[in-house]
């Protein structure tokens, strides 16, 4: 374990989350997160990750450098985990498989299973009997019920970033309407990718409730299922490097505010729905990941029970294979 910044430390912050752990934090998301978390001072300490060790130790001296340059030394970066093996408030899980833009989802899936397995005594240590754990890996809500059942984490720690789709969403409506994305209020809930389900009936521009038309609404979605295509038919051989971080930590902000926001967690506290990951609204209460899912209309609560039980099959698939495979 190496520190690379003694600076002002955890004393003088009580909130949560004191202390982070970023498995993955060699590569462009893990990085980006880290460097986030200490520009932003959201936690005292942040530990690094990663089976590339020289690549953390440049990146913690880079960002060592630019927080004096931000005037804010106060978060400590330390490479490795904790050096008496105590566990962290928070672990972001940011390691994943290379995906390529060609190749089988399938393949994918069952990379970042086998990648995930192998981390799990990581995990696991580092988040101890109370932390909390935040998946960035794809299918992000595949992975989070295959962590559930693979490991001892109750899954109500257990939370998957998917705050991406609503940035996607806001950005669709924004171009339907010819206005800046940022007057446009709205969420995506459900399965990541395909099964996402756009809140049209919580839409709003400049505060102010929205209602499109059909053909207006068939536009959006056609624009945000078809993200992830453009952006693989540009094949960069990168992730969201900017827009993940930079999401990350308004995430950990609102967990440790207690504010609403997007993210994929357990459904167990929504009678209604399939036993499985989706994303819903949620705050973060007591060290737990609740929902705070509100009156939405027939088809969007139809198309979250779909995206429930759809990620459930593919859950439950995947995990029999990948065992088969063993």
């Amino acid at each position: 374990m190496t520190e690379h910044n003694r600076g002002e430390t955890a004393a003088h912050s009580p909130t949560w989350p004191t202390s982070v752990a970023v498995i993955g934090a060699a590569g462009l998301i893990g990085a980006g997160v880290v460097e986030r978390l200490a520009m932003e001072t959201i936690t005292d300490t942040v530990y690094m990750t990663d089976l590339r060790d020289n690549v953390l130790h440049a990146h913690a001296i880079d960002i060592t450098e630019a927080q004096i340059l931000g005037g804010n030394t106060r978060t400590r970066l330390v490479v490795g985990p904790p050096a008496d093996g105590s566990p962290v408030d928070l672990v972001i899980v940011a390691a994943s498989a290379p995906e390529t833009p060609d190749g089988d989802r399938r393949d994918f899936l069952r990379a970042n299973l086998k990648l995930l397995q192998l981390l799990l005594p990581d995990i696991e240590n580092l988040a101890g009997e109370h932390g909390a754990v935040m998946l960035l890996s794809n299918p992000v809500d595949v992975l989070a019920e295959a962590l559930r059942q693979l490991s001892g984490i109750s899954p109500d720690r257990i939370v998957g970033y998917s705050l991406n789709d609503s940035i996607r969403f806001r950005a669709a409506v924004g171009r339907e309407l010819g206005v800046s994305p940022e007057r446009i209020a709205g969420l995506v809930l459900g399965e990541h990718g395909d099964g996402q389900v756009p809140l049209f009936s919580g839409l709003t521009l400049d505060g102010k409730a929205v209602d499109l038309g059909t053909a207006e609404r068939v536009r959006i979605i056609t624009d945000i299922t078809g993200w992830f295509s453009r952006w693989s038919a540009l094949k960069p051989g990168r992730s969201s490097g900017w827009t993940t971080p930079l999401g990350v930590a308004q995430v950990v902000k609102a967990m440790a505010t207690g504010e609403i926001h997007p993210a994929t967690i357990w459904t167990g506290s929504v009678e209604s729905l399939p036993d499985s990951f989706i994303s819903l609204p949620t705050r973060f209460e007591q060290g737990r990941m609740v929902s705070a899912l509100g009156p939405v209309s027939e088809t969007e609560k139809e198309g979250l029970t779909q995206a429930a039980t759809s990620v459930e099959a593919a859950a439950a698939q995947a995990l029999q294979d990948f065992r088969s495979a063993i």
